[in-house]
């Protein structure tokens, strides 16, 4: 089985990690708002940069789905695998949290149709 080259290290989900460190004024007023707030500036930013922060691994990169579409971007990267990225948050400062049963079923059977993995960055 083929694997993709994205996933040899976590240099990525670091270049995310500081994407968001480095925008974290920006973001500063959506996060007081609300969750959903704090959700759509984050799924806002990482989808405008998504494309710098890959680099030359993606061969091919998409932003354009109907509003109630599961992805939030796609794109291809240079191995040919396809990603779909649907951005999820999670506060880590309540005592309860339930995410969105919908989306992750969603995404459940995506994944699990398709053969793909999941990656997360946290």
């Amino acid at each position: 089985m083929r694997s993709s080259s994205l996933f040899s290290d976590d240099r990525y989900a670091m270049a995310i990690k500081e994407l968001l460190e480095k925008h974290a004024a920006d973001l500063a007023p959506a996060l007081q708002l609300s969750p959903r707030a704090a959700g759509d500036a984050i799924q806002t930013l990482l989808s405008a940069e998504c494309r710098a922060v890959l680099g030359d691994i993606c061969a091919e990169y998409s932003s354009d789905f109907a509003r109630r579409a599961m992805a939030d971007w796609a794109f291809t990267d240079t191995d040919g695998f396809y990603y779909v990225v649907d951005v999820k948050t999670h506060r880590l400062d309540t005592a309860f949290n339930m995410p969105n049963l919908v989306s992750v079923e969603r995404l459940s059977r995506f994944y699990e149709d398709s053969g793909t993995i999941s990656w997360s960055c946290s």
